[in-house]
């Protein structure tokens, strides 16, 4: 079972870089609400899903990261596979390592995020995304904005689209 959600991993991280990332960054900047984003699956027409397909895929995205915002480790784990990975930093973090990077509820912790989906791609059961993501943060350090280029693949399970991997990379603007 490991083996091959480890090769789905790898699978769609090259059909995620070697195909669709060249796509990518030819289609310029997108909005909120991505009229860029693609919906496919490999039994039906890209034109007849219906929105709600990709709306489903990028709510899934937004509630993961609600549930970080708010310190909720126990709704957290609820969105994520049981094999989730996180890529960033140059860290490889499993739930576990994830989780202790989550602030405390009571910490004063609060953070808005605004998602530029790019891309959404629907293939079964498994969804991958690719978004730009701004975030404000405020804490007792003060209040910081941060941005990061993400991608990210889902799987569906009876209860919905549940993350299984997510490689975040920082933007970083010079001079700042």
């Amino acid at each position: 079972m490991a083996k091959s959600a480890n090769l789905t991993h790898l699978l769609l991280l090259m059909v995620l870089y070697g195909v669709m990332w060249p796509n990518l960054l030819a289609q310029g900047s997108g909005e909120t609400t991505s009229p860029a984003s693609t919906v496919h699956t490999p039994d039906a027409d890209p034109h007849t899903l219906s929105k709600g397909d990709s709306t489903a895929v990028k709510d899934a995205i937004a509630k993961v990261y609600a549930a970080f915002s708010a310190g909720d480790a126990q709704k957290y784990r609820t969105l994520l596979t049981e094999d989730y990975l996180l890529l960033e930093n140059g860290e490889l973090l499993d739930i576990e390592g994830d989780v202790t990077m989550m602030t405390a509820p009571d910490s004063g912790y609060q953070r808005s995020d605004m998602f530029d989906f790019r891309s959404v791609k629907i293939h079964g059961d498994i969804a991958y995304v690719v978004y730009f993501l701004k975030s404000e943060i405020k804490d007792r350090k003060g209040t910081r904005n941060r941005e990061w280029l993400e991608s990210a693949i889902l799987r569906h399970s009876g209860t919905g689209w549940r993350l299984a991997l997510l490689h975040s990379t920082r933007i970083t603007k010079s001079g700042g």
